[in-house]
């Protein structure tokens, strides 16, 4: 991400936490920098030794389970349930809301790819689940699969 986009994603947070009530202090803006800057998914404890490298101060795992429930209460990243892990929103600088997140998860690298299914879509994969008998608690919808980069050097 070029430092334009950078800053422009981390004024849009912090404009987004205001809103909210929340005050963007420096180690949320670290938590979301992090995870900003990884394009991967990853673990609350992957955030803490990151957060934690070559700083002089200590950020405790459980003030990053704390700083991440804030920041996903504020839409400003995700949670991937399957892997436990997270990502930043791609939709931070948007005026609107984005409800429903669908994730392309890659096998080999970790890149995780924010994706937009058409509300018929989503009803459609509802409405499957319903005549199986099963009730969706989310819409989020959470794809494993291969990269082009990764699929090409596999084959």
């Amino acid at each position: 991400m070029s430092m334009v986009d950078y800053d422009t994603v981390m004024s849009a947070a912090e404009q987004k936490c205001i809103q909210g009530g929340i005050r963007f202090t420096k180690r949320r803006k670290q938590v979301l920098s992090v995870l900003i800057e990884a394009d991967v998914a990853l673990s609350a404890y992957e955030i803490a030794e990151r957060c934690n490298a070559g700083s002089d101060s200590n950020m405790p795992a459980m003030s990053v389970y704390r700083i991440l429930d804030l920041l996903q209460d504020q839409n400003l990243i995700h949670r991937l349930e399957i892997a436990n892990k997270y990502v930043s929103c791609s939709h931070m600088t948007c005026s609107h809301e984005h409800d429903q997140s669908q994730f392309l998860i890659c096998g080999g690298c970790r890149h995780v790819e924010e994706i937009y299914l058409s509300p018929d879509a989503v009803d459609a994969l509802q409405t499957a689940a319903s005549s199986a008998g099963f009730s969706a608690i989310s819409p989020q919808l959470e794809i494993k699969g291969w990269c082009a980069e990764c699929h090409q050097s596999n084959e």
